[in-house]
């Protein structure tokens, strides 16, 4: 390869990572103000006396939240939307959603719409939160709640070990929780739960149209294609 055409390439890789770069929502924080650079206006938009508590971005999306409020900020609109009087902790972001728990709440940020969808008052604390390309979880000690994207709302099971919900995971599809008894698998092809009794899970993943489920010596997989569970020996 020539001198010339290796500049070339390296000049067009350089403008490549540049136009994506500056393609994505930029956000600048102070105390009592957010500037936010808006790439497809070439402008910025500025709040002025927010009280700054936290924010996020990722690529299309920023969250920015004080005790009081939060405001979501997608490129493709070109406006803040709120969700007041909500306290947020903590936030996570993917390209269409962003999710923002409280102690006892949780709301989803749905860019298809767009729009802030609040959560049920839960009944205890909300100990994690989880977001994938169409579904966002979030969990408390006994209460397994998804958020469904193609209905628009939350859904939410109740596991009766109280103490014993020790984990959960979600992919595009499918959400599933575990506590010492049994698994709750939420399949958003159908828009429903699924509870199947199995004691000693050491884990659980998510795959494409399917959930695996591993104890000590079986292998517990729930079909999305078939709606069924079937299990085998490791």
């Amino acid at each position: 390869m020539s001198r010339i055409s290796v500049l070339a390439l390296a000049v067009a890789s350089f403008f490549s990572l540049a136009v994506s770069a500056f393609g994505e929502v930029q956000l600048f924080v102070t105390k009592n103000t957010v500037r936010l650079y808006d790439p497809g206006l070439e402008e910025h938009s500025v709040l002025n006396d927010f009280s700054v508590a936290g924010w996020k971005t990722h690529n299309d999306l920023a969250v920015v939240w004080s005790d009081r409020e939060v405001l979501a900020y997608d490129i493709k609109t070109h406006q803040w939307i709120p969700l007041d009087g909500f306290s947020a902790t903590s936030s996570l972001l993917t390209d269409g959603f962003a999710v923002v728990w409280q102690s006892r709440g949780v709301a989803v940020f749905d860019s298809s719409k767009p729009g802030w969808v609040v959560g049920p008052p839960t009944q205890n604390s909300i100990r994690t939160a989880l977001l994938s390309r169409k579904m966002a979880l979030a969990m408390t000690s006994n209460e397994f709640m998804v958020y469904d994207s193609v209905l628009g709302n939350w859904q939410t099971a109740a596991m009766d070990n109280a103490e014993a919900v020790f984990d959960g995971t979600l992919g595009d599809n499918l959400a599933v929780c575990w506590d010492s008894q049994e698994v709750c698998v939420y399949d958003m092809t159908m828009h429903r739960w699924d509870v199947r009794p199995i004691q000693g899970v050491q884990v659980a993943v998510v795959l494409d149209r399917e959930v695996r489920v591993v104890t000590a010596y079986k292998i517990h997989t729930y079909d999305a294609m078939k709606h069924r569970w079937f299990e085998r020996d490791r």
